[in-house]
């Protein structure tokens, strides 16, 4: 195999290897938490930003994604290599993409991560839900600028992530420097679109003499492309005009959303939280994200005013912060469906510990992290029957929150065992000591509290290794 056909490139969570068509990422299975791997095949779902993630498997304690790839994409990594005018393009194509708006994914932006094709082809690879590895130490923002600037400059993204003013150790100009300063990814869209349409422009107007007008200052100030689109309108034809025309309005349309994005910044920081969802409904927030925003500031209700089909994801985010006692007042919206009032019933059911709505709905319960809450209430409240009914059920569904429930009630057994043999040695020693037999009984019942305690301890151990399992 040559050089060429083989690539490796890193990204913060492993490695990809390309080898022709197919491209390959090991990541170490540590770094997941989910219950099943199946779990993991809604990244699979087609979408035309992203490469197809043909196959998922677990293999020698690493899980392997495979990708397909067109043997004519190229590696983002190499984008440094090309002329301005397919850096700019490539740049502005990832701006108007904005795959990192939707919320859905975890969307790595390293360059590894990105494919490209002249002019306006860019695929993204490896994308993160809640129960894969991702890194998250820098924000949307910061990402944005570290890539544009890296496109238009070939700095290290690595070090415009932390800082974005390395660009500008080579290009002291005053729009790299307006990317540099831009508050909000609408900022950086309009500012790559100039950049693009002025080198598109000049690119055009004289192809001949690219060598020398390379060596001549690529970048030039926002004025000054107005300028030039001004001039460019008098000599271009009239379907360049018109389409001139139609990118100022899409400009405007930009403005307008920014507008009202930052309404919501607003808002939100202020704990308006109706006048957030008005903001985001006219900034364009699909109701998922909507639901999303409000979800990442525990506001659990208004996210599932907004979105009652994620109750579920919603009732795991209150109890992963120990805000369960918060679903007792919870209130489903007039828009829910009768299957998600009967779910949020439920729910409260668990947590107040109604057996009969409990034990009612136990025969038709399928939602694993459901009947794992059903299964901990029953054992919680001394049902061992119901309990080991749950357990019997959940390992069916999802065999390592069933072997976690068992764990658990393994756990109260040998909790109670302790009690009962701490008690009798309490009684032992209670006896009269001119009771001869008063030695060997308490003898009898230190040793068998040692061994209740052991099996105590061995119980815990497997309790806690499940619970990490299982992300409880």
């Amino acid at each position: 195999m040559s050089k060429k056909d083989l690539e490796l490139l890193n990204i913060e969570v492993g490695t990809f290897k390309r080898v022709n068509d197919k491209l390959t990422l090991k990541i170490d299975q540590s770094q997941f938490r989910y219950d099943s791997l199946a779990e993991l095949n809604e990244v699979k779902a087609q979408e035309p930003n992203f490469l197809h993630l043909q196959n998922i498997v677990e293999q020698d304690s690493q899980v392997v994604l495979t990708y397909g790839l067109s043997k004519e994409a190229k590696s983002l990594k190499h984008l440094p290599t090309e002329k301005k005018a397919i850096r700019t393009a490539i740049a502005k194509q990832i701006m108007t993409q904005d795959v990192l708006s939707d919320g859905k994914y975890h969307i790595s932006l390293n360059p590894a991560n990105i494919w490209y094709y002249p002019m306006t082809n860019v695929w993204y690879a490896y994308r993160a839900n809640e129960l894969m590895p991702f890194d998250d130490k820098f924000n949307s923002l910061s990402k944005y600028k570290a890539l544009v600037l890296y496109c238009l400059t070939g700095t290290p993204y690595e070090r415009l992530l932390s800082e974005p003013k390395e660009a500008l150790a080579k290009n002291q100009d005053e729009l790299l420097q307006q990317i540099v300063n831009a508050n909000d990814t609408e900022e950086l869209k309009l500012a790559i679109k100039g950049i693009d349409d002025y080198v598109s422009y000049r690119e055009w107007q004289d192809v001949d003499s690219n060598e020398q007008k390379s060596k001549k200052k690529l970048w030039i100030t926002a004025g000054s492309i107005a300028i030039v689109a001004i001039i460019a309108m008098g000599l271009i034809h009239k379907n360049d005009q018109k389409k001139y025309v139609a990118l100022e309005n899409q400009h405007q349309e930009q403005i307008t959303k920014l507008k009202y994005s930052t309404a919501v910044k607003t808002a939100l920081d202020d704990k308006e939280w109706k006048e957030a969802g008005k903001a985001m409904d006219k900034a364009g927030y699909s109701k998922n994200k909507k639901a999303t925003t409000y979800l990442n500031l525990n506001k659990y209700q208004e996210a599932l005013n907004t979105e009652p089909s994620l109750l579920l994801k919603i009732v795991k985010k209150a109890y992963k912060n120990d805000d369960s006692k918060d679903i007792l007042e919870w209130q489903t919206p007039s828009s829910a469906s009768s299957k998600i009032s009967n779910q949020l019933k439920l729910e409260k059911a668990i947590i107040n510990y109604d057996v009969d709505t409990l034990t009612g709905q136990l025969s038709f319960e399928q939602n694993g992290d459901v009947l794992l809450r059903m299964g901990k209430a029953f054992n919680d409240h001394d049902d061992t029957q119901d309990a080991s009914t749950a357990q019997t059920k959940l390992v069916a569904i999802n065999k390592d929150k069933g072997d976690y429930l068992k764990a658990l009630m393994t756990l109260k057994s040998a909790n109670k065992s302790v009690d009962d043999n701490q008690k009798k040695l309490d009684d032992a020693n209670k006896i009269d000591d001119k009771d001869s037999s008063k030695g060997d009984k308490v003898k009898e019942a230190k040793s068998n509290l040692e061994n209740a305690k052991k099996d105590q301890s061995t119980a815990q151990k497997k309790v806690d290794q499940l619970q990490k399992k299982v992300g409880d």
